[in-house]
């Protein structure tokens, strides 16, 4: 009578245990197919390469010479190859699990920052998604550093998509882009985001919490360009 090696039986189980997983659970990792995972530690732990950090006023890179002490900018990778496919399939695939995981896998980078409330980009007004990725983003970092996610912005009026807009095109947007609910007022904020391009959304949310009366603390994104 022949019998299975125990490598291969437990191989076996694992293949099982995988597809019964992905039946009761049918998502796996858009980087390696893995079933069952949203995303896997192990891609997740690849893609987590932060580069410099930059200016939350500009967008230069830290030490700033312009502004020295304002709040900077955190990403947790640069904005190409395995990020950028993950970002898409956030924004665009209807992965949205994939915020809150790559949210906690951010907040495993830098330690816990010491505010009162994390504020993500809000969705642009008639935006057919459903969702906000910076939000569920924002979520995953709240949940792992224990820290209140608020949705207290809102865009001011109605603007284009930001996606394929060139430099120009993006630093153009005005002062007045964002309402800010009172509720800010006297807490220390920190911005959230999937993106950073050239860093203006980020610094008129900032400038309009501030108005409020809030103290902005810097801004974490998924990715940098």
């Amino acid at each position: 009578m022949s019998t299975v090696p125990s490598g291969a039986l437990a191989d076996r189980l694992r293949r099982l245990c995988a597809l019964a997983l992905h039946v009761l659970w049918p998502v796996s990792c858009p980087i390696c197919g893995r079933l069952g995972e949203v995303l896997c530690g192990g891609c997740l732990s690849a893609l987590l390469a932060p580069p410099p950090e930059r200016c939350l006023l500009c967008g230069d890179e830290v030490p700033c010479l312009r502004h020295p002490n304002a709040p900077v900018v955190r990403a947790a990778s640069p904005y190409e190859g395995d990020a950028s496919a993950v970002i898409l399939a956030l924004k665009y695939g209807g992965f949205r699990a994939l915020g809150r995981r790559l949210g906690e896998g951010m907040a495993g980078l830098w330690e816990r920052p010491d505010v009162d409330l994390l504020i993500p980009v809000p969705l642009h007004l008639g935006s057919s998604r459903g969702y906000n990725q910076a939000l569920e983003i924002a979520w995953g970092l709240g949940r792992a550093w224990g820290v209140r996610v608020s949705e207290a912005a809102r865009w001011a009026r109605d603007l284009p998509s930001r996606r394929g807009m060139g430099r120009e095109e993006r630093m153009a947007l005005g002062t007045d882009a964002f309402n800010v609910s009172s509720e800010v007022r006297g807490l220390r904020v920190l911005l959230v985001d999937d993106v950073c391009t050239t860093g203006t959304t980020l610094a008129r949310l900032a400038s309009a919490c501030e108005a409020q009366g809030a103290r902005v603390d810097g801004a974490c994104v998924a990715a940098g360009t």
